[in-house]
């Protein structure tokens, strides 16, 4: 939802004075949002021009390329194109957040939106330091308090054939001076599947911690875990409707298409 926030923003930014090239203010305002971008296009459609003062916006189209929402994490593609907007600019300028959208939408909000991610582009960023501390923070996260603390010391992803992805970590225990520390290597082996736009699904996870393959009755608790956060029926109760249209792994290149829709406030 924070690319919708962001042109939402925008909007609002264009609105004044009339007759502002709106196409303009937001991909300027889009280019400020991310740490860089190669190519972008914005075209907004409305017609008359003036209904944006009511809000109102007939579609917007964004097609950018070589984006990196933050630094050193490069998205290859992302396209997205919005149906209709009617929206109350007065309730959207208030704080709140998702809620504070929704409540100033007049009628649903939805759109498609189409994303390509490189191999290559993912393990850099995987590489840098400002991803790599966010991952880190994960770790410490899921490892309890009282055991010993492990750091990242390699981390990479390989795309792999008919929608599977394998996954390579290493870690190290972070050790008094002059012991020798402990390293866990782990590597992951998992394939995916829509389950009727609604779900994404793991398939035949295998997990291998020091050369020792690890028993799929330790592993099937995991997979329903992770099948239950990624269905996306989860976000019905906060009027977000999202439904996967395409999920493409091959050799090198990740293709993610998706359509979302935000109800107002008022409905279910």
């Amino acid at each position: 939802m924070e690319w919708f926030t962001i042109l939402l923003s925008s909007l609002i930014t264009a609105i004044s004075p009339v007759g502002l090239i709106i196409d303009t203010v937001v991909s300027d305002t889009i280019r400020a949002q991310v740490a860089e971008v190669e190519e972008l296009a914005v075209r907004i459609d409305n017609t008359p021009s003036y209904q944006v003062i009511e809000g109102k916006v007939d579609r917007i189209r964004i097609a950018s390329r070589g984006v990196q929402p933050i630094p050193n994490l490069r998205i290859e593609l992302f396209e997205l194109e919005t149906d209709p907007i009617n929206i109350n600019l007065d309730e959207l300028q208030k704080p709140g957040g998702l809620t504070k959208i929704r409540e100033s939408l007049r009628e649903p909000l939805q759109g498609a939106f189409h994303v390509i991610i490189k191999e290559n582009d993912i393990n850099k960023a995987l590489q840098s330091p400002n991803v790599k501390s966010q991952l880190q923070k994960i770790i410490d996260r899921l490892i309890p308090a009282e055991g010993p603390k492990f750091e990242i010391i390699n981390l990479q992803l390989e795309f792999l054939e008919n929608n599977r992805l394998g996954i390579t970590v290493k870690l190290q225990q972070l050790s008094e001076e002059g012991e020798k520390p402990d390293e866990l290597n782990l590597n992951i082996n998992v394939g995916f599947k829509v389950k009727q736009g609604r779900s994404i699904e793991l398939l035949e996870l295998t997990v291998i911690l020091n050369d020792r393959k690890i028993s799929q009755r330790f592993i099937a608790p995991l997979v329903q875990g992770f099948n239950e956060q990624l269905d996306l029926e989860t976000f019905e109760k906060q009027g977000v409707i999202a439904r996967i249209l395409q999920l493409n792994i091959s050799e090198d290149t990740l293709d993610l298409a998706a359509f979302v829709r935000l109800n107002p406030a008022t409905e279910p």
